[in-house]
Order: C-alpha cells, then sequence, then structure tokens
C-alpha cells in the first residue's frame, strides 16, 4: 500500500471525525456501505472519484494538501485575473506571514 493512499484514508478519517460524524452516518449521506466507507479510511480501497469529490462537499476538506504537500497549512489561492506581477506579490506576502506565523509558534 502506497503513503499517499494511507494519507487519503487517514485525511478522510480525521475530517469526519472533525464533522463528528460516525461511519455509518458519513457513509448514509454518501449513498455507501459503512463497510466500504471503512475499507477506505483503512486504505484497503480506494474511494472513485466521483465520490472522492463527494467526501470533499460533505467534508469540507481538501486533497490538496495531500497532492501538494508543500501547501499543507495553508489555502489555495485563486489567482484568476492577476497579472504575473501582482501574482508574484501575493506568493511574497504569503511567504512574509507564514515566516511570521511560524515565529509564534
Amino acid at each position: 500500500m502506497s503513503a499517499e493512499i494511507r494519507q487519503l484514508g487517514e485525511a478522510i478519517r480525521s475530517a469526519r471525525m472533525k464533522k463528528g460524524l460516525t461511519q455509518e452516518a458519513l457513509s448514509e449521506l454518501l449513498d455507501i456501505t459503512p463497510v466500504h466507507l471503512k475499507n477506505i479510511e483503512s486504505s484497503r480501497r480506494k474511494p472513485s472519484v466521483p465520490l472522492l469529490f463527494q467526501m470533499m462537499a460533505v467534508l469540507d476538506f481538501s486533497v490538496d494538501a495531500l497532492v501538494f504537500p508543500e501547501r499543507a497549512g495553508g489555502g489555495a489561492l485563486c489567482t484568476g485575473g492577476l497579472t504575473p506581477e501582482e501574482i508574484d506579490a501575493v506568493g511574497r506576502l504569503v511567504d512574509v506571514m507564514r515566516r511570521r506565523n511560524r515565529g509564534r509558534e
């Protein structure tokens, strides 16, 4: 089993628990069996892409941090409509804010 699949199962489980949902409650919302959800959370099965998108919507979580670990801890920024110079300035601002926040830890 790959580390990515294991991380995905753990992320789904963590997001479910943050929402205060049992496996049974979430599986009902997703219209899957509790056994199927248990297998996904324990990394024995992979969710289909449509199911993964449904989970992301129900649980308010993103696989962004799993796919792009360097972005972990930060949200995604929409830079559509910005000039390259503006995108660069926003990137520098985000870097400064992250360094400042690390200093507070």
